[in-house]
């Protein structure tokens, strides 16, 4: 096998083919990265059998072939290469593949490319596209209220897509805090949904382009999803379980009514997380009152801090706290200027809305504190 390609390309392939590489592999060939070099096309492949990568570049073949390095040492060592491209070549029967590029020269022990779990295609039931930009405002806005790993309750670690029609809706919870973004796609679709990974979705919406007008095809395929962008293959396995009915958390109607500057209230809640993050559950404390938002947090070791923000209120005086986190993070994707928050009792969830949209929901449970 003998190929040469632009250093820049191939390093950009291997950031993203080096996502579904095992981090900690039962085999070591679960480690690598199958390459194969044919015609005017490199095709690159990882797979840990939960998630599958398959990306193309475009190479200048001089002896077809196929193999497989380890993929961190191998993008480690691209990255750093300093001519403006690369030759791979491998010796037939040999288990070392050579690098050179510049005054550069390196080698790698190879792996039998016959060994590797080739990224399968599964058998479509349903398939649809749906923009670039859309689908990773959908993961951006989503994903983050995700549960951490919890092998006792998996479907919160991925979010739920829903789709009926031309209409998609992706929710996310840990049972804290509920993030719901809805959005169109151009495709008619049967109703469905299904569970996906927030690390596959996480590493999807860093691979999309976010300025581009590209569809990106989704197929599901019962227990597994692929999405097909660019030069780019992903296929995932999907989180089986029954979602709970997420809706029954969005309140029906709100006593009190609050519009805020969304930047004006990142900004103080940042400043105030100094001292909350030295609390025992990273509380910070909303006093809204006719006069605006004063946000507070106290730790007895530490210190304390205080803020306050202009903000209009339609209603009674309310004192609530919460996990400054759940605020923090909500706000950094809110993407209005001002923002509206519906409040009922004090131990009540809240309601967090974009000024003219109600395509994106937030729910956030407050803490309970001896304020």
């Amino acid at each position: 096998m003998k190929f040469t390609c632009s250093k820049n390309e191939l390093k950009d392939a291997l950031q993203v083919a080096n996502r579904a590489v095992a981090v900690k592999p039962q085999t070591p060939i679960l480690a690598g990265v199958y390459l194969r070099a044919e015609g005017s096309t490199l095709e690159m492949q990882s797979n840990n059998f939960s998630l599958g990568i398959i990306t193309k570049i475009a190479v200048n073949t001089e002896v077809p072939g196929s193999v497989v390095v380890v993929g961190k040492y191998f993008q480690e060592i691209v990255a750093k290469l300093p001519g403006d491209t690369v030759t791979i070549s491998q010796e037939e029967g040999d288990n070392i593949v050579y690098i050179n590029s510049g005054a550069s020269k390196f080698n790698l022990l190879a792996m039998s490319a016959e060994d590797f779990p080739k990224v399968k295609s599964q058998e479509v039931i349903t398939s649809f596209k749906v923009r670039a930009s859309s689908l990773k405002n959908l993961i951006r806005r989503t994903v983050f209220a995700c549960a951490a790993e919890d092998a006792s309750r998996p479907i919160f670690t991925g979010c739920l897509f829903e789709l009926n029609g031309n209409s998609i809706t992706v929710a996310a919870t840990n049972t804290h805090r509920i993030a719901i973004q809805k959005d169109t796609i151009s495709d008619e679709v049967s109703e469905m949904s299904f569970i996906v990974p927030s690390g596959t979705l996480r590493d999807l919406a860093r691979m999309i382009d976010a300025s581009s007008d590209n569809l990106v095809t989704v197929d599901y395929s019962g227990k597994y999803i692929a999405f097909t962008f660019d030069n780019i293959f992903m296929t995932s396995r999907l989180i089986e379980g029954q979602y709970p009915p997420y809706q029954k958390v969005v309140p029906e109607s709100c006593d009190m009514h609050v519009k805020i500057n969304v930047s004006e209230m990142l900004a103080a809640v940042d400043r105030v997380t100094v001292i909350s993050k030295e609390t025992e559950y990273n509380t910070i404390r909303f006093i809204f009152t006719q006069d605006g938002l004063d946000i507070s947090s106290n730790s007895p070791d530490v210190g304390k801090a205080e803020e306050h923000v202009n903000a209009t209120l339609e209603g009674a005086d309310i004192d609530i706290s919460f996990n400054v986190k759940y605020i923090a993070e909500v706000l950094s994707v809110l993407e209005s200027e001002n923002c509206r928050i519906g409040l009922n009792k004090p131990l009540y969830p809240i309601d967090i809305r974009e000024e003219d949209n109600d395509d994106y929901i937030y729910i956030v449970t407050p803490v309970r504190t001896n304020n």
